[in-house]
């Protein structure tokens, strides 16, 4: 199940392309030179020109537009794919990656993923026009320059796949043949095999809370930046923040606020960028949900009572680390004092049943603290529902949530007779249940002081 967040408060988006498709790469070249083509045959038509003439000056041309249209001449090819220079003039078809991933052979049944440095580069050639004939003129090549056939494959199109093992590289290519409008070409998609190129390393949080930063600047202490990486400033909000966690049906609120931290890092792939954090949060003790290797990261911290929420994601050259902000058992002190009753977020439910999810673990066990630290404290246990369905059902359903967060308090020492349980079903609720926001607030568990009087 695909992770999912509310993106109120992040400014740039995730990309979620897959890897570079070769049938996608043909298309580009040959809709430029299908235009130059037509261009120069209404030329000749005009001019009387003699027609080897006129696909001569088309070549020139196509070459033109495609430097013109963004494809530069690549100034970044590999030791293996220079030979393909001995051809003709190496264009890049999108920009290097310093790490990201590919499928060999492009399609078929028994694909296998690569994983490492990242060209995508073709070649465009006067002359032969067919496929065979371009691939018998390149296979002595490429040979000569130490790759190995594997399979040369005619369904859907006519494509190669080839490896490299020399010099202590090892690399993978897909080539495909493209011989339409007269000007073929040549695409050469290759991952030279590598670990990646940067790295994380993150410190667990401890169970004392960290000292957070505030405003706009500072890091977290224990979800930092890549290396290197620009400040780019952040945000410090107090709305509750929700995200649907992995098994939830549902958006849930976890937090009662968040904190954004963005940050520059150049030429960063989303594949790196996702391998990085999601190796790093697990290293560091964090449980993870992350849909794909190249997609936003959502990770919880459940360990020495504390209870952290935070998302990752990347939008170009700019990344954003959120972190929820955390209700810890002072706080929660300090809110039942106050206010008499306060929402425990991140107790999470399956939907529509009154079975806690694992994931509320950190929450619960800072209301445990809460009692361990206040021997005399009574609570009331309340549960709560938005208007979805009927009287009876929304109270029996915030009855039974009720019981259950008790009996999750009993099984971790807080003696029964200082809680009691009740469900109150939609009859109060703390937003507008006309909308999906609204309906997400009403959906909770608090916990109240019986004695208290609101200040």
């Amino acid at each position: 199940m695909r992770s999912t967040v509310s993106n109120q408060f992040i400014s740039s988006s995730q990309s979620t392309a897959a890897p570079p498709d070769l049938s996608e790469i043909k298309r580009g070249p040959d809709a430029q030179v299908g235009e130059a083509k037509q261009a120069f045959t209404q030329f000749g038509k005009l001019h009387r020109t003699p027609r080897l003439r006129v696909l001569l000056i088309a070549v020139c041309a196509v070459l033109g537009a495609l430097c013109a249209s963004g494809h530069a001449q690549s100034k970044n090819v590999p030791s293996e794919l220079k030979f393909l220079s001995n051809m003709g003039k190496v264009y890049d078809y999108s920009p290097y990656k310093a790490w990201d991933s590919a499928k060999f052979p492009r399609s078929g049944p028994h694909q296998v993923e690569k994983r490492g440095r990242h060209w995508i580069v073709f070649v465009a050639l006067p002359e032969p026009k067919d496929s065979e004939a371009i691939w018998a003129k390149m296979q002595p090549q490429a040979v000569q320059a130490g790759w190995t056939v594997i399979s040369v494959y005619r369904g859907g199109g006519f494509g190669v796949l080839l490896s490299y093992q020399h010099n202590g590289i090892e690399a993978w290519a897909n080539a495909s043949m493209d011989f339409g409008y007269d000007v073929p070409h040549v695409n050469w998609e290759v991952i030279e095999i590598a670990p990646p190129p940067i790295s994380v390393t993150l410190v667990e949080p401890s169970a004392k809370p960290e000292k957070m930063p505030t405003g706009e600047r500072g890091d977290f202490p224990f979800l930092t930046p890549i290396p290197h990486s620009v400040p780019n400033g952040g945000r410090d909000s107090s709305a509750p923040w929700s995200l649907k966690w992995k098994g939830s049906s549902e958006m849930e609120t976890v937090a009662n606020g968040a904190l954004d931290r963005s940050y520059k890092y150049p030429d960063l792939s989303s594949l790196l960028f996702g391998t990085v954090y999601h190796d790093a949060l697990i290293k560091a003790g964090w449980d993870v949900d992350q849909s794909a290797p190249d997609q936003p990261i959502i990770a919880h911290y459940a360990k020495k009572g504390r209870n952290l929420w935070a998302y990752v994601s990347l939008g170009g050259d700019d990344y954003t680390i959120r972190v929820g902000k955390e209700g810890a058992p002072d706080q929660l002190k300090a809110s039942l004092a106050k206010d008499c009753h306060v929402a425990l977020y991140g107790v999470l439910f399956d939907f529509n049943k009154s079975t806690l999810q694992p994931a509320s673990d950190g929450a619960l066990q800072q209301v445990s603290a809460l009692m361990a630290a206040n021997p005399s404290l009574k609570i009331e246990i309340q549960g709560h529902t938005d208007n979805v369905g009927g009287d009876a059902y929304n109270q029996t359903l915030s009855e039974a949530r009720a019981h259950s967060v008790m009996t999750w308090l009993i099984a971790h020492n807080v003696a029964a007779a200082r809680m009691t349980a009740k469900g109150y079903g939609k009859t109060r609720p703390v937003a507008d249940n006309n909308t999906d926001e609204g309906r997400m607030k009403n959906r909770r568990v608090e916990i109240a002081d019986p004695s208290c009087k609101p200040h």
